[in-house]
């Protein structure tokens, strides 16, 4: 049952209870009802509409008092002004059409009379040319100003003559209501029954709808199921973080094809570039066109699959005739025949001749799909075949035809293998250029040595020789240069594919950048919703019962639930894009065990479990890793542990091991629990699984535990391993390397933000705790800015309750605005996501306020990704919490810094 239905259900039980009691009295009711419908739908509505024409003068006096104060002209500012006078018009005409007595409209008409006065008055002020004076008439000002307070007057007047009608309608409605007070009382009652029903239903209703939010969210890392989505069926909160969520699911899923597309994109042109370079060396230093043209032929045939390739190149006959000629082959036989007739391949081709030839004569590569039956067949020793696509692509450098490539494909060619070939032509025609150039020069020296040995008087025609071999050279350095062009180009080409990678870098940035987005979207409102239910749970009023009390825990338990979710994927994001540092140090054994001991043993009595921890004696007590990470999992460790444990012990044993050459601190935490089936434990470190779907509604859970310690047990260059047997059951053993130790020095540059936070609240609260614990705040003025009013409510409630007075802003502009007016702040709580000014401009300009460079700023923001906090400090927070805010916490943070 959807929970519109249960409300229609719970609704109408209510109106079917009330139907029965009002048949019995609606003869009486039926004048109650016509004198209170005069009051509702006349008077009611007069009174309104007088209310919103004095709120809005009061806003639009205010709007032109703002503009009179400037020294330009602000059309936004105007637009504003006008856009308010286009609402009272029709405010005034809505109420002229509802005013029936003669006394009200005589009062409409003076009211009317002074707003058309002001209203000439505030245009002129409007039409002030501020080029030619300085700024508007103090004497114009004021009688705006008078206009205005007997507008304001006028209104009060209507407004009350209004409210004296409306009270003695009620005053004769108060006469029939005595009569039928009693059936009222009993239908009330009958009602809040009802009415408690359905909230009981409907609590019942939000709870189970978190939790499917809970389980749906738990597949998003789940690669089996894909980015699943929610269907929304509310516009309330849980509606918000389910749209929320399926826009984060659809982002992440676009993200993911997007960077699929690059991943292809560099992928084909690495293996572009690559095969290119492949094809440049492989003929590099050969001067032989046979033995090149060979090589060349078959390794690019190879890189586009092709089946068979004819390379030609261009020569003269005696007659200076131009001509291609067959010079290397790949899988090509001179004749094939089919059922009729025997046909014989041409080693020489005319330029125009056939399509080889029409190729070189145009320069134009020439593709061929759907060949005829009779067109070539490919054979080996097993049959022969018919290819689908023909390529023929002319070889040419510098505008000049060296040759043509003829490729054969079983397939058709992709666009990919095209740009190979075209690419792959291009770096054959400057090695044939170069090969035909160099034998060229062979063959000058060659007929210049002869010429040497049969003409050595003849001195001036040697010169001549000499100085063709020097243009010979020029050629050859030009061709060189044309080399290193072409080089040139790879490098930009290999610089795209750079930026190439560093779009696909980017791309995980912004997908890291959405999730820390999306995380404020979500803590925004479990902020406000873990805050009020943690207030409702305090009773501090003692006006709760029992179940109303369990009601609050319940939204305060999913809500929470669904917060460490939240963390949970946002540590998995972190260790996938590589956001999360490790920060090695010493750390001591024992003082783990202290800690550990001191969270774990109320638990472990509580269940009647023994508890222990052993070392050996052959580990020494310090050793060197990462403490806060090495805790985490060790915690995840034994809460499973003492989760799934019912009668027995628990115990934790660190032992040295070497293996494979190295050593290791293995830390084994082993229980007497329910054990893992054999079959479910390969599973057991993938993300959001349990043993079983039994387990997990038992004991709950979302099954991230062991994942993220097996990625952080990598991180620390360590491993995790699990055995168990159902019914006899677990250790899981956590190895970290025993590796060299660092200075103290580096330990000092390497401690986190966290501890350091963590360190300056403790010693900063040594220093208060002997104050009374309420005796702080009482009296102490605080400000909170943040954009959603839900969140106002639930702090405001909560500082109240300690004796604080509490002002608020909706955006970084309004509490400067208000700081400009007030002189008794104390502190202030700052939200940094906010339209119009963010918190950290407003922390920028509160800080270069000389009054306020000294006063305390905690910054509370619901985005939670790395260096957030220090963002917020350099921009002028003296602290930093994130949502959903800890009570507890964020009373000693305001604590201490009252104290300072």
């Amino acid at each position: 049952m959807n929970f519109r239905t249960i409300l229609y259900t719970g609704f109408g039980m209510v109106i079917f209870t009330m139907v029965i009691v009002m048949v019995i009295f609606i003869n009486t009711l039926n004048h109650q009802t016509h004198q209170m419908n005069e009051i509702v739908n006349d008077r009611y509505s007069k009174i309104d509409i007088s209310n919103q024409i004095k709120n809005e003068i009061g806003e639009l006096s205010l709007g032109v008092s703002s503009y009179a104060r400037l020294n330009y002209k602000d059309n936004k500012k105007i637009q504003s002004i006008r856009q308010s006078f286009r609402t009272i018009d029709g405010s005034l005409r809505d109420l002229e059409s509802k005013l029936y007595l003669e006394e009200a409209k005589n009062q409409l008409t003076i009211l009317e009379d002074h707003y058309f006065l002001y209203r000439a008055n505030v245009e002129e002020i409007l039409a002030f040319d501020f080029s030619t004076s300085y700024g508007v008439s103090p004497s114009l000002l004021s009688a705006v100003d008078e206009i205005q307070q007997d507008l304001v007057l006028d209104l009060e007047t209507l407004i009350e003559f209004q409210e004296e009608e409306m009270n003695n309608t009620l005053s004769n409605a108060e006469q029939s209501n005595d009569k039928v007070l009693q059936n009222i009382i009993i239908t009330l009652i009958v009602s809040a029954i009802l009415a408690l029903l359905m909230a009981y239903i409907v609590v019942r209703s939000v709870t189970k709808r978190l939790r499917k939010i809970k389980n749906v969210m738990g597949t998003l890392l789940d690669d089996n199921h894909g980015y699943q989505k929610l269907e929304v069926s509310s516009n309330d909160e849980i509606g918000d973080i389910t749209r929320a969520y399926n826009e984060m699911a659809t982002t992440l899923e676009r993200q993911d094809q997007l960077e699929a597309q690059y991943k292809e994109e560099i992928e084909n042109q690495n293996w572009l570039q690559s095969s290119i370079a492949e094809l440049s060396l492989l003929v590099q230093g050969i001067n032989d066109l046979q033995t090149s043209g060979n090589q060349y032929v078959q390794k690019l045939t190879n890189f586009v699959d092709a089946s068979c390739s004819v390379l030609y190149l261009l020569e003269k006959d005696e007659d200076q005739n131009e001509y291609l000629k067959r010079y290397a082959t790949y899988a090509f036989s001179d004749s094939f025949s089919d059922s009729s007739l025997t046909k014989i391949a041409s080693d020489r081709i005319s330029l125009g001749e056939g399509i080889v030839g029409q190729a070189a004569q145009s320069k134009q590569a020439i593709l061929m799909n759907d060949l005829p039956n009779d067109y070539l067949h490919i054979s080996s020793g097993l049959g022969i075949t018919q290819p689908t696509s023909i390529m023929v692509l002319p070889i040419v450098t510098d505008g000049e035809l060296i040759g043509v490539m003829e490729i054969a494909t079983l397939k058709e060619i992709s666009p990919l293998q095209k740009m190979l070939l075209k690419q792959a032509c291009e770096v054959l025609g400057v090695t044939i250029n170069r090969i035909q150039r160099h034998q060229q020069v062979e063959l000058l020296l060659k007929e210049s040595q002869v010429l040497n040995e049969e003409l050595q008087s003849q001195s001036e025609e040697l010169q001549l020789q000499q100085e063709e071999l020097r243009t010979m050279n020029d050629e050859l350095e030009a061709q060189n240069k044309s080399s290193e062009m072409k080089t040139k180009e790879l490098e930009e080409i290999k610089e795209s594919l750079e930026q190439r990678t560093k779009e696909v870098v980017n791309s995980s940035k912004y997908k890291s950048e959405f999730m820390a987005n999306m995380s404020h979207e979500l803590r925004t409102p479990l902020n406000s919703l873990l805050i009020l239910a943690q207030i409702l749970s305090q009773n501090k009023e003692g006006n709760l019962t029992q179940t109303q009390l369990e009601y609050s825990n319940t939204i305060y338990s999913s809500g929470n639930d669904l917060l460490q979710l939240i963390d949970s994927i946002l540590d998995l994001s972190k260790i996938e894009s590589g956001k999360m540092d490790v920060i090695e140090g010493e750390v001591s054994i024992s003082e783990l065990f202290t800690q550990l001991e001191r969270q774990f043993l109320p638990m472990a009595k509580q269940k009647g479990l023994d508890l222990t921890f052993n070392k050996d004696k052959e580990l020494p007590d310090m050793i060197f890793t990462d403490e806060q990470k090495i805790n985490q999992i060790l915690k995840n460790l034994l809460s499973n542990a003492l989760k799934f444990t019912e009668k027995g012990n628990v115990r934790l044993q660190v032992t040295k091991t070497e293996k494979e050459g190295l050593e290791y601190a293995t830390f084994s935490v082993i229980d007497t629990g329910i054990g893992i089936p054999s079959d479910q434990l390969p599973f057991m470190f993938d993300a959001f699984r349990q043993a079983d779907g039994t387990t997990s509604r038992k004991y709950g859970g979302t099954g991230l535990g062991l994942s993220i310690s097996k990625e952080l047990a990598e991180l620390l260059k360590g491993y995790i391993q699990g055995t168990s047997a159902t019914g006899n059951g677990s250790t899981f053993s956590l190895y970290i390397p025993l590796g060299k130790k660092q200075s103290l020095l580096e330990l000092d540059d390497l401690r986190s933000e966290e501890a350091v936070t963590a360190i300056e609240h403790e010693s900063a609260y040594f220093e208060v705790a002997a104050t009374n614990e309420l005796e702080p705040f009482k009296g102490k003025k605080v400000l909170v800015v943040d954009d959603d009013m839900r969140n106002i409510f639930a702090l405001t409630s909560s500082l109240e309750a300690a004796g604080m007075t509490v002002t608020f802003a909706e955006n970084g502009q309004e509490a400067i605005d208000l700081l400009h007016d007030e002189h008794t702040v104390d502190i202030i709580l700052m939200d940094i996501m906010m339209p119009t000014m963010d918190g950290y401009e407003a922390m920028r300009i509160i800080r270069s306020m000389d009054k306020y460079k000294e006063l305390p700023i905690v910054a509370l923001t619901a985005k939670a990704m790395k260096d957030d906090r220090q963002k917020c400090i350099d921009a002028g927070a003296s602290d930093y919490i994130s949502k959903p805010v800890n009570l507890e916490q964020l009373f000693s943070i305001i604590r201490v810094w009252l104290h300072h």
